[in-house]
């Protein structure tokens, strides 16, 4: 996706989920978290036709009524609006990213800071009871953990926040070790 495109879902994220300037409160963050589902719920009754709600050559009417036969009576509401207006638009490839901008905003909302780790195995309750102290001590909010099982780490973990990676696999020892020797 290029960068006038991860602009134009930054906006569209910014105007869904309307929390610019909001105080945060319990009943706004419970109506955030609805909006956002309501979104992804009508992405994934949406993503088998992607082809079709995309294609340039299908004229906008067209897309309005399938989008319409495929979300049905059941979905109505901002997120039904929200869609049609990105088919109007011409706009709905980018509702995949709408939906993960909208996911961080959401985050960024309910102090929320989400990470994943990387392990090769599934860790036990406590290393991510342990790495979840460890983030919100670093962070100072709450931790969305997520693990992610990779054969990329032979052993250890890599945990990534945001832009930043912590690397805790032996591989990552090895070249720290082997950086260390080379630099000595």
């Amino acid at each position: 996706m290029d960068s006038a495109a991860k602009i134009l879902a930054k906006r569209y994220a910014r105007a869904y989920m309307d929390l610019d300037g909001k105080a945060h409160s319990k009943g706004l963050e419970a109506a955030s978290r609805e909006k956002l589902e309501d979104l992804r719920r009508v992405f994934e009754a949406a993503r088998p036709h992607l082809k079709v709600l995309t294609h340039p050559a299908v004229n906008g009417a067209v897309k309005l009524e399938v989008l319409e036969k495929i979300l049905g009576g059941g979905f109505t509401g901002p997120a039904a609006a929200f869609a049609a207006l990105l088919v109007r638009q011409n706009r709905f490839g980018l509702l995949e990213a709408v939906i993960q901008d909208c996911l961080a905003l959401n985050c960024d909302f309910c102090g929320v800071v989400r990470a994943e780790v990387y392990s090769r195995y599934p860790l036990s309750e406590g290393e991510v009871k342990r790495i979840d102290r460890m983030l919100h001590g670093i962070t100072g909010k709450k931790i969305n953990l997520r693990q992610i099982i990779s054969e990329r780490v032979i052993g250890g973990f890599e945990i990534k926040v945001g832009d930043a990676l912590i690397d805790a696999t032996v591989r990552g020892r090895l070249e720290a070790m082997r950086a260390g020797l080379l630099g000595a």
